[in-house]
């Protein structure tokens, strides 16, 4: 399987770009992937939270799931150097997206896009035939990315005060152009 492949390798060069590579996260990785999510996410989800996210929680999960064979966090990397990091859970038949951020300066460069149509095409190789993914409802940036490529929201969740749309890709379209 390709995707398995993909995610057991120490680190895959993305072939719609040269220049990106994703290399897989270990606990020596932990303050950076830390450090991230908090400076990148944070103000979303204060914001939809209204100040309650338990940023605790979120890191002990994440120190979690690197020891995970389900979980697996990969580094998003630009000519070596750590700019974002992807996290995905393999425990279904499905590729659940358990959150994708890069530094804010490498926003809106189309990596992120091209890591997605990377992942897409993996999963079409390996007859994978649902990604899903959990966006805050606020997030409208990412609500924008995400149904560009095609997601659909399928359910709403909503806790501590918040909306977590849930969104699924069913049909693996072409994306060159993105």
């Amino acid at each position: 399987m390709r995707l398995a492949k993909m995610l057991t390798s120490d680190e895959i060069q993305i072939s719609e770009n040269p220049n990106i590579r994703l290399k897989k996260a270990t606990l020596d990785d932990l303050d950076f992937i830390n450090e991230l999510s908090y400076n990148e996410m944070n103000p979303i989800v204060s914001r939809a939270w209204r100040g309650k996210f338990r940023w605790e929680s979120w890191f002990k999960d994440i120190k979690e799931a690197l020891t995970l064979e389900s979980h697996i966090i990969l580094l998003i990397q630009v000519k070596r150097e750590n700019i974002g990091c992807l996290w995905m859970n393999t425990e279904t038949n499905s590729l659940w997206i358990t959150s994708i951020v890069l530094k804010r300066e490498w926003q809106r460069r189309k990596i992120g896009s091209q890591i997605m149509a990377h992942l897409i095409n993996e999963c079409k190789q390996d007859g994978i035939k649902t990604i899903e993914l959990g966006v805050q409802q606020n997030n409208e940036a990412a609500m924008r990315f995400y149904t560009e490529i095609g997601f659909r929201k399928f359910d709403q969740i909503r806790s501590a005060g918040t909306d977590l749309l849930q969104l699924k890709l069913k049909d693996h379209r072409d994306l060159s152009y993105l």
